[in-house]
């Protein structure tokens, strides 16, 4: 076996073979040319064979022993006989009119899943612009619009802050069921929300059997007016952080209040937890707490109170009657703290109460949310929304 045949066999590229290589100090130069004698016309059908010219096209491949790999290949023009056009003849490891190999667009692509365009381009000898179009354009190979909305059944509706301070928010669509991300809006109004799903094959909103979104009017509205099939599930975490507000609300007085009580400084989090979760010294601590002011106690377990419903009764039905309830009994015991929870939950009981029925949240929502940030972070921001879609969407399919 001669040094080419070494060499076609290291690139595992098929239908081609070397010619020649060369090799400096810091890169390899492979010349080789394609095995194939014709080829489909791309604008009639018909195959070709007759060759009107003859290009070198130089592609960018995985590096080698610490160099970078150029392959030098030699392509042929096509004349088409039927339709009279020519082509150029496509090449099944490289993308048409691009500087690279299809695998070395993949491992640029993967490099820049947790590092910068900068940071790539001084490990790979691109410019990072270069790398962005790179990374952006294998996005969008990657996109799969229609088959993300297909396999969509349970839906996650939530926001994300695009620019700090503006107001600017993006609404990000999330497949419950597989933990991806379906789509990303521009912004969370309520007309683009409906648009975007009404401008969908009708098929989709009729598809969703269940939505999970945090208690914000805006989505509330669009899923009783988009989805006729969906139960709508308020997300735990939300209706749990509206009724540890209150609580919190009451501890900063009471380390006011107590300036010299230390057990109020390392209360916050014990509080926010249920009360079979806390260990033996969060009890200890919490104990203290309620000896210093006893209705943190009857607050505190009244809040459990609203817990053990959805973590216990067994139908959406009986859920609905222990929130009706519990309202009932923390209004008759004038526990005022809770009476803005209250107006909420007057108003969404059956939303909360839906929980119960599968516990369905939205934490898959929140997990991507976190994975928008990282990209984020390792691009030092991104203002352009359609590229941080791209990217996003890309990672999490």
């Amino acid at each position: 076996m001669n040094a080419n045949d070494i060499y076609s066999n290291l690139l595992n590229l098929s239908d081609v073979t070397v010619i020649d290589v060369l090799i400096t100090d810091k890169a390899i130069e492979i010349k080789c040319e394609t095995l194939k004698t014709s080829q489909l016309c791309p604008h009639c059908g018909q195959l070709c064979n007759k060759v009107n010219s003859k290009s070198v096209r130089r592609l960018r491949d995985l590096s080698i022993a610490n160099r970078e790999v150029h392959l030098l290949v030699k392509v042929r023009e096509f004349y088409c006989s039927s339709c009279h056009k020519y082509h150029t003849e496509n090449l099944d490891f490289a993308y048409p009119n691009k500087g690279y190999t299809a695998r070395q667009s993949k491992y640029i692509f993967e490099l820049c899943q947790k590092q910068s365009y900068q940071e790539i381009g001084a490990i790979t000898n691109m410019h990072k612009k270069t790398v962005e179009r790179l990374v952006l354009f294998q996005c969008e190979k990657n996109l799969d619009l229609s088959g993300r909305y297909a396999r969509v059944k349970r839906l996650g509706i939530d926001e994300q802050s695009h620019r700090k301070g503006k107001k600017d928010y993006i609404c990000i669509l999330t497949n419950l069921d597989d933990g991806t991300i379906v789509d990303i809006l521009p912004d969370r109004k309520k007309e683009t929300l409906i648009n975007h799903f009404q401008s969908l094959v009708d098929s989709f909103c009729q598809q969703i059997t269940d939505i999970s979104c945090d208690i914000w009017s805006p989505y509330i509205q669009v899923v009783r007016e988009c989805f006729p099939n969906a139960t709508l599930v308020l997300d735990r975490f939300h209706v749990t952080k509206l009724l540890n507000t209150p609580l919190d609300t009451l501890r900063k007085d009471l380390r006011k209040e107590f300036k010299d009580e230390t057990v109020y400084k390392r209360l916050k989090w014990i509080l926010f937890k249920q009360y079979q979760k806390l260990s033996d010294k969060e009890l200890d601590d919490l104990h203290a707490a309620f000896e210093v002011n006893p209705l943190l106690k009857i607050y505190y377990f009244q809040r459990e109170k609203f817990h053990h419903i959805l973590d216990n009764q067994p139908t959406v039905e009986h859920a609905i009657i222990a929130i009706d309830k519990w309202v009932q009994d923390t209004q008759n015991n004038k526990i005022t703290i809770f009476d803005g929870f209250i107006k909420t939950v007057q108003k969404y009981a059956t939303y909360i109460a839906n929980y119960v029925k599968d516990k369905l949240s939205n934490a898959v929502t929140e997990g991507l949310n976190n994975l928008i940030r990282s990209i984020r972070r390792i691009s030092f921001g991104m203002p352009n929304f359609e590229h941080i879609r791209l990217r996003a969407m890309s990672i999490s399919s």
